[in-house]
C-alpha cells in the first residue's frame, strides 16, 4: 500500500502546484488547440490491390471551413502534437499524394472532417478513413485477340484530363482523375493491326465516378452481316468491347477472385455477385462502458473509465501500454509502476496494480469476462497537466486469438 500512497501523493502536489499557477494573472485568450496526436490515419484496403501504401507520407492540411488556402500542412509522420488555431470551425483534409491527371499503379485517397476549436481547449480528431478518390481502368485482352494481334495495336484510354496508352503487354492499373462533373465520361479507342488488316474501335462511357474500377474487356466475334455487293455472307473478325464497373469503397474481398473469365462471356455488362460477409472476428473484445472506446475521450471530472473484457475462449494474457506525454516511465517507475502492465503475470506489481481495481494473474488467466474501473487513475493525470495518454491493451486467448484496442484520453 506503501506504493500506492505515493501515487496519490504526488497526485496531490501536482493539484496544488496546478491551483498555485491558477492565481497568477492570464491574459485572456481567443485561441485553442487542435490535439493531432490522437489524429489516427488509415485507408480502405479493400478499394484497391495495391497493397503498397504508406499513410506516414499522407499529406495532412488544415483550412478554415469553405475557404481554400491552408493554414498548416504538414506529412502525417511529421506533424506536430499539438497545434494552435483561432476559435472557429476548420477543416482537415488528409491526401495520399497530390493527384495527377493520370498515372500507372498510383491510386489516390483521400478524406477530410470538420472540427471545430474552442478557447482554451483542446479538441480530438480521431480516426480519418480515407477512400479511393480517382478512378481504376484495366484493359484486358481475351487469348484469341491477343493471337492475331500486332505489336502496334494500343487502347489509348482518356478521362478528365488524363490520358493513358495501354499496349498489348501492359498489365498495370491506371488511375485517372476527375476534378468536374463535366470530366465523367470515359473514351476508349483501339488501334493497330489485327490478323493483317488495320482496325480501331472507338467506345464511349458515361457517368464514370471517383471510386471505381472501370474493366474494358475487348475480344473477338465473328460478322455475319451480309456482303451486299456480292448478295453473300462474308465471315469476317471484329472487335467487340464490353466494361465493367467495380465499386473500390465497398467492401472486396481482395484474397479472392472477384472478376470473372471474361473468355465464353455473352459480352454484357455484368456486375459482380454477391460477396460472403466476413467471418465474424471470435477474437477477445475490449470495450468502454461510459463511451466509444475507439474515440478519444477528453477527461473530466464525471468521466467513468471502466473498461471491459469478454472472450468466447479463455483468456490466456492481458497487458496494458501506457504511452502518454506527461506520464513518462520515470514518473511512473518512481510511485512503483511501469509503463508495460502484464495482468495476467504481474510479478511484484501485483499489490499495486489491484490497489488501482485491476484484475490480476488468477483472475485473468481463464477468464472469460473480466472488468476494472481506472477512474481513479483520470486524477492522476489531470494533476500532470494537459497531455495525451494512450493505454493500449492487447488481449490474447487460448484459441490464439489477439485483440489490440488503445484507450486515449486527453488532458486539457
Amino acid at each position: 500500500m506503501k506504493k500506492i500512497f505515493q501515487l496519490f501523493i504526488l497526485a496531490i502536489i501536482a493539484i496544488n502546484f496546478l491551483a498555485c499557477r491558477e492565481d497568477e494573472p492570464v491574459n485572456a485568450s481567443t485561441t485553442g488547440e487542435i490535439d493531432l496526436s490522437s489524429l489516427t490515419v488509415s485507408y480502405n484496403h479493400n478499394a484497391t490491390i495495391v497493397r503498397s501504401t504508406d499513410v506516414n507520407d499522407f499529406i495532412i492540411s488544415i483550412y478554415e471551413k469553405g475557404g481554400s488556402t491552408s493554414l498548416a500542412q504538414w506529412s502525417y509522420k511529421d506533424m506536430p502534437e499539438v497545434f494552435t488555431l483561432d476559435a472557429g470551425i476548420y477543416t482537415l483534409q488528409v491526401a495520399s499524394h497530390i493527384p495527377e491527371a493520370a498515372a500507372w499503379d498510383l491510386p489516390y485517397y483521400f478524406a477530410q472532417k470538420d472540427f471545430e476549436i474552442e478557447v482554451e481547449k483542446v479538441t480530438a480528431i480521431g480516426e480519418v478513413v480515407c477512400e479511393l478518390s480517382n478512378v481504376k481502368v484495366t484493359v484486358e485482352f481475351s487469348s484469341d485477340l491477343l493471337a492475331v494481334m500486332g505489336n502496334d495495336c494500343k487502347v489509348n484510354v482518356a478521362l478528365g484530363k488524363g490520358s493513358l496508352d495501354f499496349t498489348k503487354d501492359e498489365g498495370r492499373a491506371g488511375y485517372f482523375t476527375i476534378n468536374e462533373e463535366n470530366e465523367n465520361r470515359l473514351y476508349a479507342y483501339f488501334t493497330g493491326t489485327v490478323d493483317g488488316y488495320v482496325d480501331t474501335t472507338y467506345r464511349e462511357i458515361d457517368n464514370v465516378k471517383a471510386g471505381e474500377w472501370r474493366i474494358l474487356r475487348y475480344s473477338l466475334k465473328q460478322n455475319t452481316e451480309p456482303n451486299i455487293e456480292s448478295g453473300s455472307f462474308t465471315p469476317q473478325l471484329i472487335i467487340d468491347v464490353t466494361c465493367q464497373t467495380i465499386e473500390q469503397n465497398h467492401q472486396i474481398d481482395v484474397k479472392e477472385d472477384v472478376i470473372e473469365d471474361p473468355e465464353g462471356n455473352d459480352g454484357g455488362n455484368e456486375t459482380p455477385g454477391p460477396i460472403d460477409p466476413p467471418t465474424p472476428n471470435q477474437g477477445p473484445k475490449i470495450t468502454a462502458t461510459a463511451f466509444d472506446i475507439n474515440e478519444p475521450q477528453i477527461l473530466t471530472d464525471d468521466l467513468v473509465i471502466k473498461v471491459e473484457v469478454t472472450s468466447e475462449s479463455p483468456l490466456a494474457g492481458f497487458t496494458v501500454d501506457i504511452e502518454s506525454t506527461t506520464l513518462t516511465p520515470e514518473e511512473l517507475e518512481a510511485v512503483g509502476l511501469s509503463a508495460h502492465l502484464d495482468l495476467g503475470n504481474p510479478g511484484d506489481l501485483r499489490p499495486q496494480l489491484e490497489g488501482l481495481g485491476f484484475p490480476v494473474a488468477e483472475n485473468v488467466i481463464g477468464a472469460n469476462e473480466i472488468s476494472f474501473d481506472i477512474t481513479q487513475f483520470g486524477g492522476l493525470l489531470a494533476a500532470l497537466g494537459s497531455g495525451t495518454h494512450s493505454f493500449v491493451m492487447t488481449a490474447t486467448d487460448q484459441a490464439n486469438n489477439v485483440t489490440i484496442q488503445t484507450l486515449t484520453l486527453i488532458t486539457q
